[in-house]
């Protein structure tokens, strides 16, 4: 690039910044390439676009007083820039998109049809100069230009009004002031006396060019579209055509208007603005995104259509001295307008006010309401349960890894399992109780007016609701069988503390977890339910859940725990023997961590039942559970260890234990395990467990069909928490 133009180049774009900078309008009115610096090929129309008008004005002055050369002048030479203006019109039809394209293609017929008619009027100037018929033939091409480029704007760019009624309100508003204006200033003073043909076609183009304008203005100051910048010069065009065709109606009821008019100039520059428009749009790729006007602006078509209805009057008042009728009727048409308008600004609040409340206060994937909201009506719930002397519980509910599902089946099987959940929840509980998603897979429960057995009732109830339902995966005929942990919190009548209250309800949640998952844990004034393990630390538990987690059996010892209490409840032992064996179960496998998990020598392994054994009594006291522990890898045939006891030396919850844990081991690993049938047989003839033991355990999985919960990461089956009776 020469010095010259990098230099010109520098001097445009610091012109843009200072410009842009002080007012914007060179970022809104003057053309620019992508990258910033000004548009050449505009610039160079601009300039010859004016070179033209000086030129034509020149010629129509010189050519006055010759009448062939003001024909030629004023037929053949003025043709020129009408027909490049159609000729880029259709290009920039074809260059643009969206409605731009739609404005641009009926604009570019529009062209069309103003050349065929200026075209037929020369003809008919060249054949008998002294009387060009009015109206003539070239008036239908100059009628049917107007009916276009009214639907070139209306279409174009008003389509997006259609669909706001403030916003079509606020442009027949500023269409009415800008009709009331064209008509004080343009048609009101060229209503003939009388009427004919050549009358009615010169009073019929301003009144056309007032609409467009009026319909333009109406886009524009709505705020219902961005206006593209050719369509402001197009704007500009019809409305430099409006002036000159009220003038030549003017003339024409004079009998004064010839080919050598000045008039022409006019209807040349329309031309050449509508050239630089089509050139622009077809160069910049314009863009009709919707936009909206600020705050502060959004009155401004009302005041625009006021000051031009205001301003009619007061000219009819000061050069009449009293209002016409047209005035008059435009005036009771603007108050209706604004009644109208106020109305529906006022509807419209009201639904972005109820909308953003609905935003603001609901959870959007699941429909219910989030945890802002759960907060403010457990304040409120608090205060009317403190009145009226009556009960209030929490549930939490959390969905046992679910972050599984998200990494085996993705994002979008994760939400369904959620808005499933969030149906079921809304399926178990009454009217008046509230249910919002906590936190991502967390739900709470506010019951008013729940006692703490009825809240725990309604946990049990919704837990088992959500294991029995499986959720598809969106694409695929895969389905996700869930588990929930519930906390249940209830306050006494009349003793709310709501932080209190939502504390105990998530305790008892993480001791839900903490013992298992899959099951519903109750503090306060209701008995831990299903809590096999007792008063067992929690950190016992925890420990439990690591060393299941690194031998690859996650879960194994909750369901261990949760077959054996069924199994002792099957042999008929009491509650107390049920829920320490239960217990035992739970955390039988802990004397592991002494050794090494990956790969642990056999002396290890046979030691691991006396170390989780000591264990239990060093860390929770609990020689009871420890001698269970102990004794659990002990065989009927003495076949056992660590002490080797056969037969009836062996405690009973020990053999319970071993029967069940057998039976995971079996079955574990999914495909690769071994079949139920499989599992039956072997454990059946196998010698080394009770016999009694065995036949009570298989006949719980003959009555649950164990096998329903085989989804289960390890193959292992499920049977009925505690607390669940067989089905």
């Amino acid at each position: 690039m020469p010095v010259g133009d990098a230099a010109a180049q520098d001097l445009w774009r610091e012109q843009a910044r200072t410009l842009g900078g002080a007012t914007g309008i060179s970022r809104a009115l003057w053309p620019t390439r992508p990258g910033g610096e000004p548009d050449r090929v505009v610039m160079t129309a601009v300039l010859v676009g004016g070179l033209w008008l000086v030129f034509y004005a020149v010629l129509v002055y010189l050519t006055h007083t010759s009448r062939p050369a003001a024909i030629f002048v004023g037929n053949v030479l003025y043709l020129f820039p009408i027909a490049a203006a159609a000729g880029l019109s259709v290009f920039a039809a074809v260059r643009t998109s969206g409605r731009v394209r739609i404005a641009w293609r009926l604009l570019a017929a529009s062209n069309v049809l103003w050349l065929a008619g200026e075209t037929l009027w020369a003809v008919s100037a060249y054949r008998s100069p002294d009387d060009v018929p009015v109206p003539s033939v070239s008036d239908i091409g100059y009628f049917l230009s107007y009916l276009l480029a009214v639907p070139a704007i209306i279409v174009g760019l008003g389509m997006g009004l259609l669909g706001r009624t403030r916003r079509l309100l606020d442009a027949l508003l500023v269409a009415a002031g800008g009709v009331a204006l064209g008509w004080q200033l343009l048609i009101g003073p060229l209503m003939p006396s009388s009427w004919d043909a050549a009358t009615i076609t010169a009073f019929i183009y301003p009144v056309l060019s007032v609409a467009l304008v009026s319909v333009l203005a109406a886009v524009v100051f709505s705020g219902g579209q961005r206006v593209p910048r050719s369509m402001m010069i197009v704007g500009a065009a019809f409305g430099l055509a409006a002036v000159t065709d009220a003038a030549y109606a003017y003339l024409t009821l004079e009998h004064e208007y010839t080919n050598a008019s000045w008039l022409n100039v006019g209807w040349q520059a329309e031309a050449v603005l509508l050239c630089i428009a089509a050139l622009i749009a077809a160069r910049s790729r314009e863009s009709d995104e919707p936009t909206t006007l600020e705050p502060d602006l959004s009155s401004l078509p009302a005041v625009v259509a006021v000051v031009a209805v205001c301003g009619v009057a007061l000219a009819d008042l000061i050069v009449v001295g009293q209002l016409s009728r047209v005035t008059v009727a435009l005036t009771l048409l603007l108050l209706v307008g604004l009644l109208v308008r106020q109305i529906s600004l006022a509807r419209g609040r009201w639904r972005v006010t109820q909308r953003l409340r609905t935003d603001a206060l609901t959870d959007p994937l699941t429909g219910l309401y989030n945890r802002r909201h759960f907060e403010e009506s457990l304040r409120f719930e608090a205060v009317s349960a403190a009145r009226h002397e009556a009960p209030l519980s929490v549930v939490l509910v959390d969905l046992d890894h679910f972050k599984d599902v998200n990494d085996t089946y993705g994002h979008a099987a994760g939400d369904a399992v959620l808005v499933e959940v969030a149906r079921l929840l809304r399926q178990s509980v009454r009217s008046t109780d509230l249910i919002c998603r906590y936190g991502g897979e967390e739900f709470a429960c506010l019951l008013p007016g729940t006692d703490a057995q009825a809240a725990v009732d309604l946990a049990e109830r919704i837990r088992q609701s959500v294991c029995r339902t499986p959720v598809p995966v969106p694409g695929s005929s895969d389905h996700v069988l869930l588990t929930a942990s519930f906390g249940v919190a209830t306050a006494e009548p009349g003793q709310v503390d709501t932080g209190k209250l939502v504390e105990v309800a998530d305790e008892a949640l993480y001791r839900a977890k903490a013992l298992g998952r899959d099951r519903v844990v109750g503090s306060g004034v209701v008995p831990a339910a299903a809590d096999p393990a007792g008063e067992l630390p929690p950190g016992l538990i925890w420990l439990a859940d690591r060393v299941d987690e690194a031998l690859g059996r996650r879960d194994r010892a909750a369901l261990v725990s949760r077959w054996s209490a069924h199994t002792a409840a099957r042999l008929g032992l009491d509650p107390a023997t049920q829920a320490r064996i239960a217990a035992a179960a739970r955390v039988a496998d802990i004397g592991r961590i002494t050794a090494a998990l990956d790969s642990p020598s056999a002396e290890q392994i046979r030691r691991h039942p006396a170390e989780g054994a000591r264990l239990l009594v060093e860390l929770a006291g609990r020689a009871d559970l420890g001698d269970l522990v102990a004794a659990y890898h002990e065989r009927a045939d003495g076949s056992g260890y660590p002490l080797g006891l056969s037969a009836d030396d062996i405690p009973v919850g020990a053999r319970i234990i071993a029967v069940c844990d057998t039976w995971a081991t079996m079955r574990a690993g999914g495909s690769a395990g071994a079949g139920e049938d499989q599992a039956r047989a072997e454990l059946s003839r196998d010698t080394r467990f009770d016999p009694a033991v065995v036949a009570a355990f298989l006949s719980i999985v003959d009555e649950c069909a164990a096998d329903r919960g085989s989804s289960r990461r390890d193959g292992a089956a499920v049977l009925p928490a505690a607390g669940e009776q067989p089905k």
